[in-house]
């Protein structure tokens, strides 16, 4: 078939004698087809803008683990001016914390995991504060339902690339039209069929309680799991996510959720993101696998109104965070002294200190804002 791409006086057919002209024009044609075959599924992905193909990854020069002793120096003034919309990270000895604030435009962390358990399953602790100190009521909304949680909400999605996690921070999921379950029911909520979903939580609070809520994303209301607890100055609640439709939310107790049961606007199979790392095919962490998991703007996910999607919303009013056992994930970031140049992208910085609290400023957003690929 490359013969049909020579030109005419060249193709002297199968049984003549070709020149070393030829026979060279031939060689590089088929490297050429052959290299671009190749990079059918070349992504790139994460922060650091590392290179995915297939199932593997191979990580940009300069990748380093962070920790409590070095971070100071790695995010110096050169990351800082290198990455100018940087991540809020704290690094403490036993976790990672990325800190969501009203505004936020978005974050993504590259997370190192050494332990096989958790190739296909991730793990974190996810909560609320109240940025400027005291009760949690002065930034939660009050009610007991779902609805009265949008102006503390917080989508995420992990495992996917760059480009997908551009899209979802301004659009929100893919659509489909023929991806629903039950595609009347969704509409009744005026929601649109999607490929598949992630998602999110959301806090509110009602008579002394706190309310906390994992939801997927552009779903009807019901496809949500709701415990409560007894009010205090932080709560949060470990998240689980084990496969492409459960998750295991553990506040006031263990629940695990089948996210296909009564589904009505994502497929019946597979309807969120499929927790998934890659593994690290070159270099100091060869073997290892890699993490990406981004926390989502506001733009990524919708208010309800009488069960209802009525736009996106406004918030966070309180300060929302996630945060990763330092036992299964290490951070991962570009050591910017090696180099004079970030990848092509927003990138993401930390600091080492926690939110000042003890003021009464209105919410806004902290040094942080992760990359929009």
């Amino acid at each position: 078939m490359l013969g049909r791409y020579l030109p005419l006086e060249l193709d002297t057919g199968p049984w003549t004698r070709k020149s070393p002209t030829l026979c060279s024009l031939l060689l590089l044609l088929t490297i050429a087809a052959l290299a671009v075959l190749g990079q059918d599924k070349v992504e790139i992905v994460g922060l650091g803008r590392h290179t995915k193909n297939g199932e593997n990854v191979t990580l940009v020069d300069n990748t380093v683990i962070a920790n409590r002793a070095n971070f100071d120096d790695l995010a110096d003034c050169n990351f800082r001016k290198l990455y100018p919309d940087a991540c809020d990270v704290t690094i403490k000895d036993d976790y990672i914390e990325l800190r969501y604030n009203y505004g936020s435009k978005g974050c993504t962390v590259d997370l190192l995991s050494e332990n096989k358990s958790n190739i296909n399953t991730i793990k974190f602790t996810t909560g609320v504060r109240n940025p400027r100190g005291g009760d949690l009521t002065r930034c939660l909304d009050d009610g007991a339902t779902f609805e009265k949680s949008h102006n503390n909400i917080l989508p995420f999605v992990y495992s996917v690339n760059n480009t997908a996690i551009k899209r979802f921070n301004n659009k929100g999921p893919y659509n489909g039209t023929d991806a629903c379950y039950n595609k009347p029911s969704c509409r009744g909520t005026n929601g649109k069929c999607m490929l598949r979903t992630f998602l999110e939580v959301s806090w509110s609070w009602s008579s002394e309680q706190v309310y906390a809520y994992t939801h997927l994303v552009g779903e009807r209301v019901s496809q949500s799991v709701q415990q409560e607890q007894q009010l205090a100055g932080e709560m949060t609640f470990n998240l689980t996510i084990s496969s492409a439709s459960a998750f295991t939310m553990w506040f006031a107790k263990e629940k695990t959720f089948n996210a296909t049961e009564d589904a009505v606007c994502v497929p019946q199979k597979d309807p969120i993101v499929e927790p998934v790392t890659w593994t690290i095919t070159k270099g100091d962490h060869i073997g290892k696998h890699l993490l990406v998991f981004s926390l989502l703007q506001q733009n990524a996910t919708f208010v309800y109104v009488d069960g209802k999607r009525k736009g996106s919303p406004g918030g966070p009013y309180c300060e929302l965070f996630v945060q990763f056992d330092t036992a299964n994930y290490s951070l991962l970031v570009v050591n910017t002294s090696a180099t004079t140049a970030p990848p092509t992208t927003t990138s993401t910085a930390a600091t080492t200190e926690a939110p000042t609290t003890g003021t009464s400023e209105t919410p806004r957003t902290t040094t942080s804002s992760l990359p929009t690929p």
